[in-house]
């Protein structure tokens, strides 16, 4: 029985599992002492988080506040472009009032001014969401993307502006629907005609040079000048055919 027992234990131990056994208990009593060893001769890391830069560097100037430029021309862009439309065009037809009264003794019309301003105030949020669209669909300002952007201009925004310009003023001065039309019929040929030679080069500029933030506003400042034009031919055409009419 006993040589039985003994048999079986040599058996047992000669075995290659225990032999595995033995081999990898023999590595673990091995391994911590070899990990002790490098973790002595291994340089110690630091624990520490990278270090932030100086708030100097991240906002140097903490008292900055924005100017009103960079709100009129960003967050509140759209009333910039209504409000300065309104008022652009008021000042165009003083201009033109002054000249008028120069030329002929006619009395300021301030009730004129005021229909100026209310059509400036409509006229501008098409201009505003016109030329946003056109620089969104357009962005570069290439030679090639500026011709194509002063094409649909003229082709779309000038005919909308000058169609809105004579029948929101004839409107305004209480006349129907149809005298808006024979007035239109009468002017928006010969005035599309001056518009075509006057602004393309004017948009060209605008188009090629110029942030689309500032678009509006150019054309608007430019059209203190163009509205001496369009108000002349609104008002004076008007008295020289009614003058014609009853003769």
């Amino acid at each position: 029985m006993m040589h039985t027992v003994s048999t079986t234990l040599r058996f047992v131990a000669r075995s290659p599992r225990m032999e595995t056994h033995g081999r990898a208990f023999s590595t673990l009593n091995k391994k911590p002492i070899t990990l002790l060893c490098s973790f002595r001769q291994a340089p110690l890391l630091s624990t520490r988080p990278p270090s932030l830069p100086p708030k100097s560097n991240l906002n140097p100037n903490p008292n900055y506040r924005p100017s009103l430029w960079s709100h009129m021309f960003g967050k509140y862009l759209i009333v910039t472009n209504i409000v300065g439309s309104g008022i652009l065009l008021v000042i165009g037809d003083m201009v033109t009032q002054q000249l008028e009264y120069l030329a002929q003794n006619y009395p300021f019309d301030y009730h004129r001014s005021g229909r100026m301003f209310i059509t400036g105030l409509i006229m501008g949020p098409i201009q505003h969401l016109f030329y946003n669209l056109l620089d969104h669909i357009l962005p570069q300002n290439t030679q090639i993307a500026t011709l194509k952007k002063i094409f649909w201009d003229q082709l779309l925004m000038s005919p909308m502006y000058l169609f809105g310009f004579f029948y929101l003023t004839s409107l305004l001065e209480g006349h129907s629907f149809q005298d808006s039309n024979d007035e239109i019929k009468e002017k928006f040929l010969y005035t599309w005609m001056m518009d075509c030679i006057i602004w393309p080069a004017v948009q060209y500029f605008n188009f090629r040079y110029l942030k689309s933030v500032y678009r509006v506003a150019f054309i608007n400042i430019t059209n203190c000048l163009y509205i001496v034009l369009l108000s002349y031919i609104k008002h004076d055409m008007g008295e020289h055919t009614c003058k014609k009419g009853k003769k």
